[in-house]
């Protein structure tokens, strides 16, 4: 067998109920450094990822690289660890270096950047075309629930069970700015245009439009009785009459006119909401 330390690193991953599993492999085949590869996971007559939460449960693996042969193998789950992470082996072809359990995955609009969110209160971005970590941002007291990239791919949107959404830079991994008024768990965020305005949902019932430069609440966009678990935003222009303001925007509002915003509530009910004039669509 092989040093672990020398060789390829492929990344596969595969879902299950709130979270996604990422492991990844090593192979002495490729020692070198290689600018790209893809990896299929696959199961018979079944999903992968229900497959390999069996103890026992095995799936076929195969990592691609342009101008080389396929390499093809195996992954057994032993079961589940008391952390919930499955315990998982290779077959020859490859070694497991490390399993890990993801809440949350983006990758940036330039598709160079991915970053991912874990139980452990910190989340990483890393480089997609060789899964090397960039940055590691460590700043919340609790899981991270969610994260996206800024449409320059230079920020990063995070939020968490410590009700605290947070704008991080991707180069030097600091924290630019914090924002609090939730009182319950950020369960999702989005980002408004360029990024001068985003929006949270939580555990609380709110959706809440905020400042992220100044890390200020702008407005509450919707207070029900209901956790809100996802919220997205959709530009539909003159499609949709969205109604006109009640009182004036304040002046740190950009970018929300002819947007709606989709809230999917804990009670199975969806709404849409003019993010401009809080008006909802029903």
């Amino acid at each position: 067998m092989f040093p672990p330390t020398k060789g390829q690193v492929f990344p596969c991953s595969w879902e299950m109920p709130f979270c996604i599993y990422r492991v990844n492999l090593l192979t002495g085949l490729y020692p070198q450094s290689l600018p790209f590869c893809s990896t299929r996971l696959w199961g018979q007559n079944r999903d992968s990822h229900r497959i390999i939460r069996e103890a026992e449960g095995e799936v076929w693996v195969s990592c691609r690289i342009p101008g080389k042969p396929t390499i093809r193998g195996s992954l057994t789950s032993k079961g589940i660890s008391s952390d919930e992470v499955p315990e998982v082996t290779a077959s020859e072809e490859f070694v497991v270096q490390e399993v890990t359990k993801v809440s949350y995955l983006d990758i940036s609009s330039g598709g160079d950047l991915g970053v991912s969110s874990s139980t452990d209160q910190t989340f990483k971005v890393w480089e997609t075309h060789n899964t090397e970590v960039k940055s590691v941002l460590e700043g919340h007291t609790r899981d991270v629930f969610s994260c996206k990239f800024f449409p320059s791919g230079q920020e990063v949107l995070s939020g968490g069970l410590d009700s605290l959404v947070k704008v991080w830079s991707v180069n030097d991994g600091s924290c630019l700015a914090t924002m609090k008024g939730h009182r319950g768990s950020i369960l999702d965020i989005a980002v408004v245009a360029d990024g001068q305005n985003v929006i949270s949902s939580g555990q609380d019932g709110m959706a809440r439009l905020w400042d992220s430069a100044q890390g200020a609440c702008i407005a509450v966009v919707d207070d029900s009785y209901s956790p809100i678990n996802a919220i997205a935003v959709a530009e539909v222009g003159n499609a949709v009459n969205l109604g006109s303001p009640k009182e004036t925007p304040s002046n740190r509002e950009v970018g929300t006119e002819g947007k709606l915003v989709v809230l999917a509530r804990e009670d199975k009910s969806l709404e849409g909401v003019s993010l401009h004039s809080r008006q909802s669509g029903g």
